[in-house]
């Protein structure tokens, strides 16, 4: 670590704050360091968009198929599944690395994290789900419907660690 540099890697010149939330690598080193754990971590918030989607997408074909006007989308909402399980899996091992083997932080960071991990070993759980018959359907809509509600709350928590406590005027933490 050089003079400029704290202990969390960020520029001191630089004056990135979080906010008021535990920084957890969020100074933006320059891309003129070129180090490769430094484009690593960079790539959390890039990685979390695609896993998103397909969960959200999944619940809502899971929807059609429980109204009984999309039967033919069965395979569709298994391969949703399928791949925001993977995607899932990608951007928690991103997050990790963006945070580092980390376990401070204040309570948005620590509920961000965990609530990862949870969203990314429902996925897997779903995925397991998925490949079995119809007759496990029940259990299925369950894990999905409340994927989307986990998924929603890691928004929020994302979005207060990005961009400040109370960045939509609706914190409760």
């Amino acid at each position: 670590m050089n003079g400029t540099q704290s202990a969390r890697g960020q520029s001191a010149e630089a004056g990135h704050g979080s906010d008021g939330h535990d920084d957890a690598s969020g100074g933006h080193e320059s891309a003129s360091e070129g180090d490769f754990v430094t484009v690593l971590k960079k790539l959390h918030p890039a990685t979390i968009h695609f896993p998103i989607a397909l969960f959200l997408m999944a619940a809502l074909t899971e929807l059609f198929v429980m109204a009984g006007r999309g039967a033919a989308a069965e395979p569709a909402v298994r391969v949703l599944i399928y791949g925001g399980a993977a995607g899932a899996v990608v951007a928690a091992l991103f997050g990790w690395i963006h945070t580092g083997v980390w376990f401070g932080g204040d309570t948005v960071m620590q509920l961000h994290r965990w609530n990862g991990m949870l969203i990314t070993a429902l996925g897997l759980a779903l995925a397991a789900l998925a490949y079995r018959p119809r007759e496990g359907r029940a259990l299925l809509r369950s894990g999905l419907f409340a994927m989307a509600a986990l998924i929603l709350l890691q928004g929020f928590l994302g979005g207060e660690l990005a961009h400040g406590p109370d960045h939509l005027g609706l914190s409760w933490i």
